[in-house]
């Protein structure tokens, strides 16, 4: 049996007052982990950074996010994917892990952009919000899909809202590929976890994430046509 008393007594109230924010952050029931990142990683860097302490502490004090409170989680992410690193924006250091491995790198071992990251900051200040409020009576508690991390689909179901723009810029878009040799699958296929079709550029051809050109099927319709009338 775990002594909660003598736990908290050593971890002492400053970081027992951040625990809410980090661990809905860091990935519970509701909110999902970030790739490749623990949560006793995330501990002691929190435990080691009296800034990134305060903004767990502050995470879920209110139903917003403030700006400085996601710009200190922005910095002490870069810090869990590169940990000496002095960049403070996802973007950035994106691009320089990117660079360092000369694109010899997976998307898991990259930090979500700023974009994503944010959404996935907002659904852990609405959780560790909820979890502060555990204890009132009727809280009032707002819809999340009010700008929270999640939207509603088309059938009204709540669903993880994991960017609020695009991914990259349409040109970029049309120029990702996946190397699927078999088939094209959820878990391993790039244009799948892009959010993307498959396109003429992919390794595999004709596979159920492909989506043909109406103009191309028609021209092959009569170019089949015109083989039989020989």
């Amino acid at each position: 049996m775990i002594d909660v008393g003598k736990l908290a007594a050593v971890l002492g109230s400053g970081v027992c007052s951040a625990l809410p924010g980090l661990h809905a952050w860091s990935g519970c029931d509701t909110v999902s982990a970030l790739a490749s990142q623990g949560k006793i990683k995330a501990l002691k860097l929190v435990q080691a950074n009296d800034l990134y302490l305060q903004a767990f502490t502050d995470l879920g004090s209110s139903w917003n996010v403030p700006t400085d409170v996601f710009n200190s989680i922005q910095a002490s992410t870069c810090q869990l994917y590169a940990r000496n690193t002095k960049i403070v924006g996802a973007n950035s250091l994106r691009y320089h892990m990117f660079c360092a491995k000369k694109g010899q790198i997976e998307s898991g071992q990259l930090p979500p952009c700023e974009d994503s990251l944010m959404q996935h900051t907002l659904r852990a200040n609405y959780q560790a919000a909820i979890w502060r409020r555990s204890l009132e009576n009727l809280p009032d508690v707002p819809a999340p899909s009010a700008g929270h991390g999640w939207a509603l689909d088309d059938g009204g179901s709540l669903k993880i809202r994991w960017m609020a723009g695009l991914p990259a810029p349409d040109v970029v878009l049309n120029l990702i590929s996946c190397t699927c040799r078999r088939t094209c699958r959820p878990s391993d296929c790039s244009c799948i976890l892009n959010g993307l079709k498959c396109t003429v550029v992919c390794k595999l051809q004709g596979c159920s994430n492909m989506v043909q050109d109406d103009a191309i099927v028609a021209q092959d319709a009569n170019d089949s046509d015109g083989d039989s009338d020989d």
